[in-house]
């Protein structure tokens, strides 16, 4: 077990360091001896969402989530899913995350994303409202969530807008 944490920890240096590629193989090489290895499933599949291989990264990430998982992995499953347009899942990843982590506003922030993705505006306007709640310095990014999606509003009334979100 010693031997195996300082695969881990050699793994995180890696990473921590920027080492992609050497992060990438050592993390490969957990997976290989441990293939549940959670951190090892969700550092790779963070790694692969990084390159813009969806497939892999879903696939990987699913695996990290079968278990017990930390809120962030759950987030870039809801990342991996969105990009996919598989926007039910994505919703279902992101409640996962602000289960999780309540105060996780990048969750909030990409669930309404999502939400009015999928033509459910009132609900997409909640989890906006938690995500300016949570951190309001996100307002210029709700506002332009909002008026880009295909389902989008267009908030001609700043003043407006904020006091719906701070509602």
């Amino acid at each position: 077990a010693p031997q195996r944490e300082a695969f881990v920890e050699k793994a995180r240096t890696l990473d921590q360091a920027g080492l992609k590629p050497q992060a990438r193989e050592a993390w490969q090489a957990i997976l290989k001896v441990i293939p549940h290895h959670q951190e090892a499933a969700g550092r790779l599949g963070r790694l692969a969402f990084e390159d813009r291989d969806y497939a892999n990264a879903a696939s990987l990430l699913e695996r990290a989530t079968a278990s017990e998982a930390p809120a962030p992995t759950w987030f870039d499953l809801g990342l991996v899913r969105q990009d996919l347009r598989d926007y039910p899942r994505a919703v279902d990843a992101y409640r996962k995350a602000l289960e999780i982590k309540p105060d996780h506003a990048e969750a909030a922030l990409n669930l309404g994303i999502v939400l009015q993705e999928s033509g459910d505006p009132d609900a997409a306007m909640q989890a906006y409202r938690t995500a300016y709640r949570l951190r309001p310095n996100m307002f210029g990014s709700i506002a332009m969530a909002l008026t880009s999606a295909s389902h989008g509003r267009l908030w001609l009334d700043e003043a407006a807008l904020r006091r719906s979100l701070a509602s």
